[in-house]
Parts: C-alpha cells; sequence; structure tokens
C-alpha cells in the first residue's frame, strides 16, 4: 500500500512539509487543540484508509490502535526536541521502540532497485513501516531536522520550518 500524500486526511497546520515528510506531518497533526483524528478505533481507521495507510477491509485492534497512539506521540516529542536542536533521549528511544513494529527489511527486485519494505503481513506492521520510511527517507535527504511541532501553548501542530523561525505560520514572528 502506497501512502497518499496529498490525501484530504491532512489536516493543516504550519508550513507544509513536502515528499516523505508530508505523511509524517499530516500522521502526527491529527492532533490537535480542537480535535483527535483518531480518538477511536474507528475514526483512527477511517483517517488511515483516507491516507492509504490502511486497506479498506482493515481494522485496528484495541493493541494496535493504542500503539498508533504512542507512535504519533513519540513521533510529537521527537519533533518538539527539532525545535531548539536539543538532543532528547528518551523520546528517541521511545519513537525507535514504536518504529520497530514496522518490521522493516531491505528488499531487491531483478533490476537491482533497492528499497525498505515491511517483512509483515499485517496491516498494522505496514503502516508503520510507511511511517518509518518516511522518516528514513527525510533523514536521508537532511530534511527531517526542518520538521518540528511548534512550541505555542495549545499549538503542537507539526510544521517544516523552512526559515528556521521555530514555529508554525500561525504562531510566526
Amino acid at each position: 500500500m502506497v501512502p497518499n500524500p496529498d490525501s484530504p486526511a491532512s489536516p493543516p497546520g504550519g508550513g507544509r512539509a513536502l515528499g516523505p515528510m508530508h505523511l509524517v506531518q499530516s500522521f502526527v497533526n491529527t492532533l490537535s487543540a480542537d480535535a483527535d483524528l483518531l480518538r477511536t478505533r474507528e475514526e483512527a481507521a477511517a483517517w488511515l484508509r483516507t491516507a492509504a495507510l490502511l486497506p479498506a477491509e482493515a481494522g485496528l485492534s484495541n493493541s494496535e490502535h493504542a500503539a498508533l497512539l504512542r507512535l504519533r506521540e513519540s513521533i510529537r516529542d521527537v519533533l518538539a526536541a527539532h525545535v531548539d536542536g536539543r538532543e532528547d533521549a528518551a523520546a528517541a528511544a521511545r519513537l525507535t521502540r514504536a518504529l520497530a513494529e514496522g518490521r522493516l527489511v531491505v528488499t531487491v527486485d531483478p533490476a537491482s532497485t533497492v528499497r525498505l519494505a515491511s517483512a509483515a503481513r499485517a496491516s498494522y506492521p505496514g503502516l508503520v513501516a510507511a511511517v518509518a520510511i518516511a522518516i528514513a527517507g527525510s533523514a536521508a535527504s537532511g530534511t527531517w531536522l526542518r520538521l518540528k511541532c511548534c512550541p505555542a501553548p495549545d499549538c503542537g501542530q507539526a510544521f517544516y520550518d523552512s526559515a528556521e523561525a521555530g514555529r508554525c505560520s500561525r504562531h510566526g514572528a
């Protein structure tokens, strides 16, 4: 399943990230001061289907839903550390643990094209793998550290900090 970065499931918030980071930004921004688009298993599954991260026939178990919320929170914690360039070992460890559920492997096709893919056959590890691949792609392109969470009170929206302003477009200087 290929995620749709231009999906209508992408809530607004700050500078819009491009490429693989847009998926991560959209996922993080499912939580705002006004709403949580992943609040219930059913709402989460609907958002994930719209974002092309979950097949139409698939749902989420209670444990998968809880893990999905932990994944989002761990990404938010890492993006919050990006704002002031600090290292947060605990947040990095939580994100590493959450992304491990994607069970990534390196695949090589007959044309010698190398890709990351999920070794899992289940839907949840596949969607975690898509997020992990998006993060890895962003890191490889050197743009991962530009994705941040706005530090303004009652905001926390993920944004692409192209101007190094440190705040989303709503709270910029």
